[in-house]
């Protein structure tokens, strides 16, 4: 009996668990969970997985890619990336209003594969570089060019541009000059070949990189100081490779492959090899081809030129006049050379002395005109010092007597005499005397002068004299 209940009141747990599971309170809620889940799926695909979904989220993507884009420059470095990714995400936008959402994820996908080929372009530093060009400033003699690309010589214009991969080659008596953009010079003398290897500029920082290779040459070369820091010039010989930053120097390569550097002044180092060798200034280094160091010494010092003075006008009536020329001693020079040329590059000489005695020459027949000159010393060896920086003055033939105005004299009688006041302005640079005393005048040639004179005086004597000599005389009467 006691099993039985046992038995009955086992049954009656398990009906007690199982019977709440098979009523309708069970499947309300496990349809409401279903539906709660149903629902959240579906918002869940709305927001994520669903076409216009999709869309929304590329779109936003492309708009914010579109903006960092702007920042980084895209428009003014990339003007047609910019305006494509414009157009096709104005166009995604469009179908995405008119729940075309299939359209406007391949019109958004499209604007975002532009912008990423955009960015990797505006990453790279290739893309900010520019190419430079450089001018034939001037030319003398045979000079021919080979562009790059080409494998034909032709005579060298003024008008022609060099760049990257262009050679200059320059026959015997024969120069050029190069000109860079950004001022530097480059005056390649006769039977000298040379590479120009590098001419570009980054359009972020502004810095210009420049780097040309000589051959058998004899070149000159002044670099300017660069305005953007991190520029710079590279100048390869065979063994040897000479960094600039600013210089007024001579590279000469000789059959041999030998460089000799000559520095006047700037700032140079040279990689020679396995070392680094510093130029001072007034300093000459001769390397072997291996990059060896064959000799090194001070160079023989530059004279200073002084008369004429630089942009100096000398004046003279004559047709042809003489001119007096002198510049600075140097203690290890024995002779000087002086050069006068009617051209800035020295190819038209007018006088050409190198063995000149003392620091004084005097060179006679010069006609009227603009002229450069310039002087270097010469030691006992024979050995000469790099030329002085040029100077230019101008000969004016003046056959014009001097121009003067005068105001009417003001007379002040007393019992002793007459005091009279003159004034007015006579050609600067001439000099005036009235009854032969000498008058003061001031820099633009006014005068303001008190003359002293009899009573019974009735005129004064006027004589003007221009620098060239030519004379102007005049009688004012006095009232």
């Amino acid at each position: 009996m006691a099993k039985k209940t046992e038995k009955k009141r086992g049954r009656l747990k398990w009906r007690t668990i199982i019977i709440p599971f098979s009523t309708v309170q069970f499947w309300v809620s496990f349809l409401l969970v279903l539906f709660a889940i149903s629902a959240v799926t579906s918002l869940l695909y709305l927001q994520l997985l669903s076409p216009k979904a999709q869309a929304r989220r590329l779109i936003a993507r492309g708009e914010k890619q579109f903006d960092q884009s702007i920042v980084l420059g895209i428009k003014e470095l990339a003007f047609d990336d910019f305006q494509s990714a414009q157009e096709t995400l104005f166009l995604a936008r469009k179908a995405y209003d008119n729940r075309k959402n299939s359209e406007a994820q391949v019109l958004a996908e499209q604007t975002l594969a532009t912008l990423e080929k955009a960015m990797e372009l505006l990453r790279s530093d290739e893309f900010y570089r520019r190419e430079r060009m450089a001018s034939m400033s001037y030319i003398k003699g045979s000079v021919e060019v080979n562009l790059a690309g080409s494998l034909e010589w032709q005579p060298a214009r003024k008008s022609i541009k060099l760049k990257k991969g262009d050679k200059v080659r320059t026959r015997s008596g024969s120069r050029c000059v190069i000109q860079f953009d950004d001022g530097s010079q480059l005056t390649i003398k006769s039977n000298s070949l040379v590479h120009i290897d590098e001419m570009t500029e980054d359009i972020r920082t502004r810095t210009k990189n420049s780097a040309i290779k000589l051959l058998v040459s004899d070149v000159e070369a002044s670099i300017l100081r660069p305005t953007a820091k991190g520029s710079r010039f590279l100048i390869e010989t065979p063994g040897s490779v000479a960094q600039v930053r600013k210089a007024r120097m001579n590279i000469r390569v000789n059959d041999k492959n030998e460089t000799e550097y000559k520095l006047l002044s700037g700032d140079v180092s040279v990689r020679a090899g396995d070392r680094e060798i510093r130029l001072g200034q007034s300093e000459v280094v001769k390397l072997a081809k291996t990059g060896g160091v064959l000799s090194r010494g001070k160079l023989l010092g530059v004279p200073a030129a002084r008369e004429p003075a630089n942009l100096n006008w000398m004046v003279s009536r004559a047709e042809k006049t003489s001119v007096r020329f002198s510049w600075n001693w140097m203690k290890e020079a024995k002779y000087y050379h002086l050069a006068v040329a009617s051209d800035r590059y020295f190819s038209n000489i007018i006088y050409d002395n190198p063995k000149i005695n003392g620091t004084r020459a005097t060179v006679k027949g010069m006609v009227p005109g603009l002229y450069y000159w310039r002087v270097s010393s010469v030691d006992s060896r024979g050995q000469e010092s790099l030329f002085s920086s040029f100077r230019v003055f101008r000969i004016i033939r003046d056959q014009v007597p001097p121009q003067l105005s005068m105001n009417d004299p003001i007379v002040f009688s007393n019992p002793s005499g007459s005091r009279v006041f003159l004034s007015g302005a006579v050609e600067p640079g001439s000099s005036l005397s009235f009854d032969g005393k000498q008058v003061p005048l001031s820099p633009d040639g006014v005068f303001r002068s008190f003359l002293t004179v009899r009573r019974d005086q009735g005129t004064i004597r006027i004589r003007a004299t221009d620098p060239a000599g030519n004379v102007l005389n005049q009688v004012r009467e006095l009232q």
